[in-house]
Formats: C-alpha cells, sequence, structure tokens
C-alpha cells in the first residue's frame, strides 16, 4: 500500500479513537478544540514508539520466535524511554515543556500503547509504520476535536433528559464510527493504490 493509502486508511477506516476505542478518557473532559501541542505530541510519541516497537519486534523477538512477549517488552522498555525523551526535550525549550506536559497524559492513556502494535502487527516496513502511527495520531486528533465541537453542540440542544452528556455523545461517536467503517483498506487500495 502506498503512503498515502496509509494515511487515508490510519486517519478515517482504522481511526485509534473510533475503530479501535484507545484513549476514551479524554473523551470525557475534551471541550471545544484540543490544543496543538497536545497533537504534536501524539504524533512525536505515536512515531517513537512504533518505531521502538518495530525494532524490538523485527530484530529481537521475531527471530527469536518470542513476537508474543512484545506487549511486555514495549511497557518495560518503550514507555520509559519515551518519558525519559520528552522529559529531555522539556529541559531545552518551552514549547518542548508543553510537549512534555501533554506527552505524559497521553502515555498513560492507551492510545500509544495500541496504536504502536497495530502498526508493529501489521507487517508495515519501519518507514510504513512511522507514518501509521503519526497519521493514526493525527486521526484521533481530527476525532477528538469532530467530538468535543459535538459535545458543545449537543449541550446546547434540546435532548431528552436520559441522552444528555456522555449517552450523547457516546452515540454520536458511534454513528462517526459507522460512517468511516466505509473507509477500509479494500477501498483505499484501489483508490491510492
Amino acid at each position: 500500500m502506498s503512503y498515502i493509502g496509509i494515511v487515508v486508511l490510519t486517519v478515517f477506516g482504522a481511526n485509534a479513537l473510533l475503530s479501535y476505542g484507545f484513549a476514551l478518557c479524554p473523551l470525557a473532559r475534551v471541550r471545544g478544540l484540543v490544543s496543538l501541542s497536545a497533537l504534536l505530541a501524539l504524533v512525536f510519541a505515536n512515531a517513537l514508539a512504533a518505531a521502538l516497537l518495530w525494532g524490538l519486534r523485527t530484530l529481537v523477538l521475531r527471530p527469536a520466535g518470542l513476537e508474543s512477549l512484545d506487549l511486555l517488552l514495549f511497557v518495560l522498555l518503550a514507555v520509559p524511554v519515551v518519558k525519559v525523551l520528552f522529559r529531555a526535550l522539556a529541559r531545552e525549550s518551552g514549547f518542548f515543556m508543553r510537549l512534555s506536559a501533554a506527552a505524559d497524559e497521553i502515555l498513560v492513556s492507551s492510545i500509544v500503547f495500541g496504536i504502536a502494535l497495530v502498526s508493529a502487527r501489521s507487517g508495515y516496513s519501519l518507514p510504513e509504520a512511522l507514518v501509521a502511527s503519526a497519521s493514526s495520531g493525527l486521526g484521533y486528533w481530527m476525532a477528538i476535536d469532530l467530538l468535543g465541537a459535538l459535545r458543545e453542540r449537543l449541550e446546547l440542544s434540546d435532548l431528552p433528559r436520559a441522552f444528555r452528556g456522555a449517552p450523547a455523545i457516546l452515540i454520536s461517536a458511534g454513528l462517526m464510527a459507522m460512517a468511516l467503517m466505509g473507509i477500509d483498506a479494500i477501498f483505499v487500495r484501489n483508490l491510492a493504490g
């Protein structure tokens, strides 16, 4: 699959929030638009984690026949490396300080784990895994921004009492997920090669 196809598929068809349900916790807190620093932290953390897991899985675990240990070793190795790197960058400038604060929340959620595992287990090469993980961060940002804007509109609308709040946003997320499920790998492969 081409890089454009991977981007379209991971942003829309295999959206981290809507298709896999990764990192639903921030959905309850988001109102309006998510900051650019949170987006950049997510994209960078996803790309770094996917590269680490790809290397660990391809160079160490697959030759040893221990691919089933990828999740355990990822948690023990990749997450501390990503945290240390973000903290080291935070000492250099104020922009990276904001990235580090956003990255701490992102690393706790399941999105970095899930996206790294999905991209490593999809059989992508290293550049494809990096593109897939970075674009899935963009897809997550898109979904969380759309749902945040939708949440603001739903709070102003006259909904029945039972549907106010979390039920309305979860129903909206389900409808968005069903709408995006039409963009699958076969469609993207035919469209973008």
